[in-house]
């Protein structure tokens, strides 16, 4: 029987020859000595004796026997000799009483070479075994600023708490995320339960994964593991059934897909709308008139509308639409969704209610409304953030450093000291390009203008006062209904403590949302997503879209008004953009050389400042508690 398995083996080692030949490939094993130079490493470490993945076991460590194995480890050489003869007799030994002396291995990035023991990894992989005791060194490689390395030296880190090789991501932070949906922090040793419980789990989920097709997408099977068990219960893997899995598997598919392309963020600068000609307006009305059902639309709020500038706004918002469409829609308001509570639950409760779409206002509700919408495909869900990859909802927020450039212009404009204020919130997405519009535009009409940054979101330990020359200040864009106060916008601190406004900007999510609900009306969402296949569309809109504006105090000087005007027309018409020129950082170094636009990735990612700011970007240990996890789920620096 070993020598028919012999022979069995040695048809699949040809047929994999073959095919790597046809290819261009190399047909045997990869020999780790042939492609590491000795300078890329920085030192061995010896594991121990462990139980490693076979599927993980890429070659072995010297040329030696390299060429008695084709590159799936099966044996090549003739059936009569003396290597065929000892690789059966493993065969027999394995099905009698199981090899049990330990491989000597070497591991380097996450893949292991066979130093001794090669035929007993050839006769384990025949046989699908999924497993093997190996005595294992790990070479650990030169820090570099390749993604490979960057998420290699993650993964030795989460193998010095965790013990556990099997998993392997693409992307760096995923370690992270992964202790975090253990309940374990980084530096935090796993118990023996945990370390089980997250090995079968992943082997599980890796088994249905392939069986389904998952070695068609690129990505790697953790990445795939970690996105499913941030919707799906990690525990469900080992209670669930199989079609109970392989259904929420086919739910989580597209997400998959999505996480494989390298463009998988879609940014959506403009309403996608068909053209208002006059029958595309009478059948749209006429839809909307005959329309038998109500459409019910939700917000879903993380505080009390009154007690929330941001919610406020919003809830303004959610009122213009009432008003828009009348009794052709129906809005409900759900209050105090905490996001580390109860979050899922409501947007739950809202599904069951039947509302059809559900805009979910915090930012930090995304991660939440990810997993509701992919339980609910049927259900339109929006949150408002800048940042999405997730393709089952779909993202909004205003192009707000158009605004705060045409707010700089003015301050620099007005400014007698040459130094302003700028009050900023989160270090996110988005918010650094805000800083920087401002400051370019104090720039643009004064060389000499000084932008002092702070941040609101600062421990009080690390607040710092406004220096005695600055007089003209950029704070919060709304105000809050029940604490009101004129520190708002662009103001003037006079020496009696008196406040005057100058200008601000504004934000028409009553605008925003309407856009919306006639895209999903004149059936635009659907062109979209067949448009967008397996891509997350996050809305962008600004000036040219009609949904921001700049308001100005009359007491503006009119050679100062006349210029906003006309910046405004020009941003509007998408003919200028307060990116669009070179300017210098902070470090010295130049951006922008060629005086292109940049991409709107590239803006709302920016993680740099100009060279006339003065202060920085804060660190996560900076800020404070309650505001770290919204500052890392939404980009922070």
């Amino acid at each position: 029987m070993s020598i028919e398995a012999y022979q069995a083996a040695n048809k699949l080692a040809q047929k994999a020859y073959r095919a790597a030949m046809n290819k261009g490939e190399y047909p045997y094993l990869s020999a780790l000595d042939d492609f590491l130079p000795y300078e890329r490493t920085a030192g061995e470490k010896y594991i121990g004796v462990i139980e490693i993945p076979l599927y993980l076991v890429a070659g072995t460590k010297t040329a030696g026997r390299q060429n008695s194995f084709a590159n799936n480890f099966m044996p090549l050489l003739d059936v009569e000799t003396e290597f065929a003869y000892k690789w059966s007799d493993l065969y027999d030994s394995q099905l009698s009483e199981g090899i049990r002396d330990p491989i000597v291995a070497y591991e380097y990035m996450h893949r292991f070479y066979v130093m001794e023991g090669n035929k007993r990894v050839s006769v384990l992989k025949n046989l699908n075994a999924v497993k093997i005791s190996a005595k294992v060194t790990r070479i650990i490689p030169k820090k570099t600023d390749d993604l490979e390395n960057k998420i290699y030296f993650e993964f030795m880190d989460f193998y010095d708490d965790a013990k556990i090789y099997d998993i392997w991501f693409s992307k760096e932070g995923s370690y992270a995320k992964l202790y975090k949906n253990y309940g374990y922090q980084p530096g935090e040793a796993w118990t023996e339960e945990s370390r089980t419980a997250l090995r079968s789990e992943f082997l599980n989920f890796r088994k249905i994964y392939k069986a389904k097709g998952g070695d068609k997408i690129n990505i790697t099977s953790g990445d795939a593991f970690l996105a499913y068990i941030e919707i799906f219960p990690a525990w469900q893997l080992q209670s669930g059934t199989e079609d109970e899995i392989k259904s929420n598997l086919t739910k989580m598919w597209d997400e998959f897909v999505t996480l494989s392309q390298n463009d998988s963020m879609k940014i959506v600068l403009e309403p996608h709308q068909k053209e208002k000609s006059a029958p595309a307006l009478s059948i749209l009305n006429r839809i909307l008139n005959d329309t038998p059902k109500q459409l019910k639309v939700a917000f879903i709020f993380e505080k009390s509308v009154v007690n929330s500038a941001w919610n406020y706004a919003h809830e303004m918002g959610r009122i213009h639409l009432e008003q828009v469409f009348g009794k052709r829609i129906k809005t409900s308001i759900y209050e105090h969704a905490e996001f580390t509570n109860n979050s899922e639950d409501i947007i739950e409760a809202a599904i069951e209610d039947g509302n059809q779409i559900i805009f979910t206002v915090p930012a930090q509700l995304a991660s939440a409304s990810v997993k509701a919408a992919v339980k609910h495909p049927e259900i339109k869900i929006l949150n408002c953030s800048t940042n999405s990859k997730s393709q089952a909802i779909r993202t909004y927020y205003c192009r707000m450093y158009e605004s705060k450039f045409l707010l700089g212009v003015i301050a620099g404009a007005l400014s007698e000291t040459n130094e302003v204020g700028y009050m900023a919130d989160y270090p996110i997405y988005s918010t650094i390009a805000n800083i920087n519009a401002f400051a370019l535009g104090a720039q643009m009409v004064n060389p000499r203008v000084k932008v002092h940054l702070r941040w609101g979101s600062l421990k009080e330990a690390e607040q710092k006062d406004w220096p005695e020359d600055v007089q003209l200040i950029f704070d919060k864009d709304m105000i809050n209904p029940k604490y009101p106060s004129r520190k708002y916008g662009l103001y003037r601190q006079l020496p009696d403590g008196q406040i005057e406004n100058i200008a601000t900007s504004i934000c028409h999510w009553g605008k925003v949302y309407e856009l919306i609900i006639r895209s999903i009306l004149e059936n635009t969402w659907k062109e979209e997503v067949e448009k967008n296949k397996n891509r997350a569309l996050n809305y962008w809109w600004g000036i040219s879209s009609g949904v921001l504006e700049i308001v100005c105090s009359q007491k503006l000087p009119d050679g100062t008004k006349i210029l906003i005007d006309l910046l405004t027309e020009l941003i509007r018409r998408r003919e200028f953009n307060p990116f669009q020129f070179t300017w210098t950082k902070q470090d010295g170094t130049v951006t922008n050389e060629a005086g292109k636009r940049l991409e709107p990735e590239e803006i709302f990612k920016m993680n740099y400042l100009a060279s006339n700011i003065e202060g920085g970007i804060p660190e996560l240990s900076e800020l404070k508690e309650e505001v770290k996890e919204f500052v890392r789920l939404q980009g922070g620096f």
